[in-house]
């Protein structure tokens, strides 16, 4: 039990520490703060962390601004080319058990004001069982994880399953998925105008119904000399004499 817990100890550790070579006036980050080499000698350095500086020898740790800065090695050339490697490491763990001001984000050190704590956020729930992430839609998977609700694409199984409330389209189950089609042509009477007079449109049954108008002629307004004429749709020249023969004897 003892050798699991320096194990896990050690994992803690080992995460929370960085190693960075850095050249003068080059930086990194490291928990929102930054880390610049001011100065390169060939045993020591001048570093800032967030504008805090301090000089660390070769195989020094020390602790700045709640950053802990280990001196590793200086491979030196000349004050500008010179490069520094560091290790630098965090002065507290998320989940050591302790709250430490830096720790913002991490509930289980430092709890949560409102709802509850899952991997080291606070959340508020939404629920405690699946039933309570019912969405009453036939075609998701309604689950409650980690007090969250989750809703899954599921497939149809019949064709209630499609039911999108919808009147006016017909709801089919096909292969697991849903067919939602408009079961109409039309809803007025209106809808089914076809613009010429010589017919009698209606909505029946939501189909459109065409009746012929018996001894229809149709007709067009033409204007010649601003006047409005009303005349027969233009025919053939033995088309009208026809029509004047047929006239003349009724």
């Amino acid at each position: 039990m003892k050798k699991i817990i320096i194990l896990l100890v050690f994992l803690i550790l080992l995460q929370s520490v960085y190693s960075v070579t850095l050249k003068k006036g080059e930086s990194t980050n490291v928990s929102s703060k930054e880390i610049k080499i001011i100065g390169i000698q060939e045993d020591k350095i001048v570093v800032s962390v967030d504008g805090v500086k301090n000089i660390i020898s070769i195989n020094e740790e020390k602790e700045i601004n709640n950053l802990k800065i280990n001196l590793i090695s200086i491979f030196y050339l000349d004050d500008e080319d010179s490069t520094a490697t560091i290790e630098i490491g965090l002065t507290y763990s998320c989940g050591d058990g302790k709250c430490n001001p830096e720790e913002k984000d991490c509930c289980s050190d430092c709890g949560c004001v409102s709802g509850k704590c899952i991997s080291d956020k606070c959340v508020i729930p939404e629920c405690e069982k699946d039933i309570g992430c019912d969405d009453g839609n036939n075609l998701t998977e309604d689950s409650c994880s980690n007090y969250l609700c989750e809703h899954n694409k599921a497939k149809c199984k019949k064709d209630l399953d499609c039911n999108d409330g919808n009147i006016d389209t017909d709801d089919k189950c096909s292969n697991g998925k849903c067919k939602n089609i408009l079961n109409y042509i039309c809803k007025t009477n209106e809808d089914c105008d076809d613009n010429n007079p010589c017919t009698i449109n209606s909505c029946v049954n939501k189909d459109c119904k065409k009746e012929e108008i018996k001894d229809c002629k149709e007709v067009k307004k033409i204007n010649t000399d601003n006047k409005d004429i009303s005349q027969e749709v233009k025919k053939g020249f033995f088309g009208r004499l026809f029509s004047w023969f047929t006239n003349w004897f009724d």
